[in-house]
Order: C-alpha cells, then structure tokens, then sequence
C-alpha cells in the first residue's frame, strides 16, 4: 500500500525543535508544583487528616519516577510521534481500544482547561488581592461572572502562547516555569525558616483581624468535623495522601505528544520524564519536612477547613482574608506584600500553564487521528509559518471556552479536577501501562519492537519495559484504590464513570465511522495500524 494513500499526509510537517529542557520544561510544568502542593495538602490530608506527607512523596516518587519515565520513555522513544497514547495504544493493543481510550484523553484535556482556568482567578488572583491588601478585589474575583472573564483572560493567552509554533512556545515556558519555581522555592525557605515560630505569627494576625487563635481555631474545625483531629499519622491516610499528591508525579506524561518534535527522542523523552518526577519530588518533599514543624493536629485542621466548600470561611469565628492553605500559612509566617505576590504568581504561573499545554495535547491528538484517517483530513493541516496545527488550536480554545462557562455558571466544584484524575488513572495511565507490559510479546507490533532502541534492555531476561510497567500498575492501583474509598468524590465517581462510559462509546462509534469512510477511498486502516505514520 502507498504510504500516500495509507496516510492522510506524506510527512508530519511537524519539525524537531525541542531540546532535553523543552522536553523536561512540558512534563515539569504539566505536574504544576506550587498548586499541585497545594492539592496534595488541602484535598490530600484535607480528607485523609491522618496522612504523613512525607511518606506519600517518597513512595510516590519512588513508584511513580520508576514506572512512568519506562512506561513513557520506552514507548515514547519506541515511537516518537506527536499524538501521545493513541499511536502506542493503537499499534499494541488494538486500534478501537486505542481510538475509544485517546477519545475519552481528548476530552480530558478540554475538561482541564474549563477546571484550571478558573484557578487561575480563584485561588490565584484572589490570593494576590488578599496578601495585597485589596480585599475588596478579591472578593470581585470569586464572583462568577468576574471569574469567566478572569479565566477567558487565562484561557485566550495560553493559546496564544502555543499556536504560533513550538518555538514561541518553548521561549514563552522558560520565562513561565522561571517565575513557578522561583516562587516555590522562595516559598519553601520562609517554610523552613519561619515554620518553628509559627503558633506566634497566627495568633498574632489572628488577633488583627479578630480571627480564631491556634488553640480555638483546632476546636472550631474539629467541632465542625464531629471529630477530633489526629494527633499522628497512619499508614491507610498516607496512602490516601497519594492521590492527591499525583498532581506533582503522574503527569509528565504529557511530553508524549509532542515526541514527533523533540530532538533524539530514544533519549530525551525517558530523561527527561525522570527528571520530571524528581524534581517535584524534591520540592514536595521539602515543603513536608518545613510543615512538619507545626503541630500535626492543626496541620490536619487547617488543610481540612481549605477542602471545605467555602474554604476555611466555613468555620464560624474564622476571619483571615485568605484561606489556610499551605500557601496561606507561608505568608502568616513572614506577611510581607512581596512575598505574597511571589507565592501568588508562583500559583498562577502554573495554573496558566497547565491551561497551555492542554493546547498543547489536544490539537496533537486530534492530529495523529487525522494522519489514521481518524477524522477529517483538516485536522492533519499544518500552519506553514508557524508548523503548527492552527485549526486544531481554534477548536480547542472554542471548546474550552464552552466548558469554562458550564462550569462557572453551573457545576463549579473544585472537586472535579480529582475526579479527573481518578478517571485518567485507568482509562489513560492504566491502559499505556498495559500496553507497555505487553509490548514486547505482541505480535501485531513485533515490528515496532523489533526496531525499537531499547529491544535489548532487560533484567532477568526480562524487557525492562514490561518491568516498569508492573510499577507502574502498582502505582496506579494504589491511587485507584484509595480514590474509590475518598468519601467526598463518590458522587463524581459514579457519575464520572458514566461520563467516561459514554465517551468511550462515542470514541468506538467514531472509529467504525471513519473506517468505513476509509473504505470509499480504499484504505484499509487495519494495515495503516500496523505501522506508524511518517515523520
């Protein structure tokens, strides 16, 4: 079969551009750090009060910076294509598994523009107004017109960042990922530093803004809760703790669809991906041992009244401008308006750019569909200028701007950014990783294989694929366990399983549509799957 007739294009038109950095800035940037922090401790040990932050980032580091650098290195490197878990899923497993499961990812992405970019407004600006001293421009931002405008503000830039090319958008990350880090890092030394006086420093704004002190403020939200706070750790709410705490390990995955752009892809996607989990891990870890300084019990409290449904506002006699997450208790402990806007931009840098690189993913997606004859053939079209698939960026920033306006106007629960995830964990992760245990022992991508840089790589006679992917599902399994048994997402698990369900349906649908339209032009994509598509 030619491959012009096979393939919706003879070439990409996609170039290679990105270095190891830009690899390690896409996986870096996409685990979100400073807010990742932030959910790790407030919907974290906000519902798993009992769990040791410490415990859950080694083990998560541990598992995670094993399984997902092979799991998406080895595939990545195997087959470096922009496109992500549908080239690998389609050419391992099966092409409807692969099209069904990269279906439900593409709607994933969307589903995180219209969750993120309003955090960007809320907690991120509000945080800025609040350490500022402009309480009543905070109080603006949670309206929910003011948060559309704000998140449609964060929505159009980070599009703009990413549809003219992966240059811009490699130049524009460096400066963002430079204000991130830079902000936690600052962060993280006031934590260290100021954390073993903190009891003081509350009591002390406490009494500015005739607030609850310390002491009162535990008894407020365990009266609140119906139960006292924990005192110490145990190992089931650590675990727990874990869920949340992927945010900052399992989604470095992201660089995978931009892998038909990075130079020497064999090595910098495995790399790089590594490194995307250790440095997060670092960072996480640091923030835990500073926290720890602070008593466990008001820890827990603090971290359970911000996972409330009006954050800590919700316990009666709380009176602070801002809310007690970690980022919150930072700037009590050192209450400088300079410190305040770092920390603040620190979370807003990433939260804009998490919004990115879902323009990022999604218009590749839907592209490496289009090079299978998965879509229409407009879906392959490639900017000239900028070597970027414009049309496909269009319809991601009306799509996102679609679902931002449902959820503020309508559903608007924080809760569902770990629903999302909890999804992801086994219609994405879970699925990749099967493919790659199995990846070597498949028939229908024994080609692939064979011609694969790492064919040779095994431990025990095993292929070290296959050996990071069962990591990889222990992992998973871990986090889908304890995300099944967290009592405040029950409800979004029931209805997000449905949700999923019926993409997965629609994906399925869409694959025999377009194989049959193949068909008419005499394409037989059974064979298109059995190879992969041109650079």
């Amino acid at each position: 079969m030619a491959e012009e007739l096979a393939f919706a294009r003879k070439a990409s038109g996609l170039v290679r551009g990105l270095s190891m950095w830009d690899a390690f800035g896409v996986g870096f940037m996409n685990q979100g750090l400073t807010p990742s922090i932030v959910v790790m401790t407030s919907l974290g040990v906000g519902v798993y009060t009992g769990g040791n932050m410490i415990i859950a980032v080694v083990l998560s580091v541990i598992l995670a910076g094993i399984g997902m650098p092979i799991v998406w290195g080895v595939l990545g490197g195997s087959m470096p294509r922009s496109g992500g878990e549908y080239i690998y899923n389609t050419r391992i497993l099966h092409p409807i598994i692969g099209i069904a499961e990269s279906f439900g990812n593409a709607f994933v992405w969307i589903m995180w523009i219209y969750v993120l970019a309003p955090w960007v407004a809320d907690p991120g600006f509000t945080m800025l107004a609040s350490f500022t001293g402009w309480q009543s421009l905070a109080d603006w931002a949670t309206q929910p017109y003011a948060t559309f405008i704000l998140a449609s503000i964060a929505n159009v830039v980070a599009f703009c960042f990413v549809v003219f090319g992966i240059k811009i958008f490699a130049r524009v990350q460096k400066v963002i990922m430079t204000i991130g880090i830079g902000g936690c890092a600052i962060l993280c030394v006031v934590l260290s530093v100021k954390a073993g006086g903190f009891q003081e420093a509350w009591n002390s704004m406490a009494a500015q803004h005739g607030s609850l002190d310390y002491t009162s403020f535990i008894a407020a939200v365990e009266k609140y809760a119906g139960e006292a706070m924990p005192t110490t750790w145990n190992w089931f709410d650590s675990l727990g703790v874990m869920v949340a705490a992927s945010w900052a390990f399992a989604y470095a995955y992201c660089m995978a669809f931009i892998a038909g752009e990075v130079k020497r892809p064999d090595k910098t996607i495995i790399l790089a991906n590594l490194f995307a989990v250790v440095v997060p891990g670092i960072f996480c870890l640091w923030t835990a041992i500073a926290l720890y300084q602070v008593d466990f019990n008001f820890l827990s409290a603090a971290f359970y009244a911000d996972n409330l449904e009006n954050y800590a506002w919700t316990i009666e006699g709380y009176k602070l401008p801002f809310s007690s997450n970690y980022v919150g208790l930072g700037f009590i402990m050192a209450p400088y308006k300079l410190l305040g806007i770092i920390y603040a931009l620190s979370y807003m840098a990433f939260a804009l750019w998490w919004v990115a690189l879902s323009y990022l993913a999604f218009p590749r997606i839907i592209f490496a569909w289009g090079m299978d004859r998965m879509g229409p053939k407009w879906f392959t079209d490639i900017n000239p200028r900028f070597a970027s698939p414009v049309k496909n960026h269009i319809l991601c920033l009306i799509l996102g701007e679609i679902g931002i306006a449902l959820y503020v106007f309508w559903t608007n629960s924080p809760l569902q950014g770990l629903a999302v995830t909890g999804l992801e964990v086994v219609t994405v992760f879970g699925v990749t990783a099967i493919a790659a245990l199995v990846f070597p022992y498949r028939k229908r991508a024994r080609g692939v294989w064979e011609s694969s840089p790492y064919r040779n790589w095994r431990l025990f006679g095993i292929p070290v694929v296959t050996l990071g992917a069962i990591v990889d599902l222990i992992y998973l399994g871990i986090l889908f366990v304890f995300f099944f048994v967290m009592p405040d997402l029950r409800d979004f698990t029931t209805t997000g399983v449905v949700f999923f369900a019926c993409i997965w349906l629609a994906g399925i649908v869409w694959y025999f549509i377009w194989k049959q339209r193949s068909k008419t032009v005499g394409v037989d994509v059974s064979m298109t799957y059995g190879e992969l598509p041109p650079e």
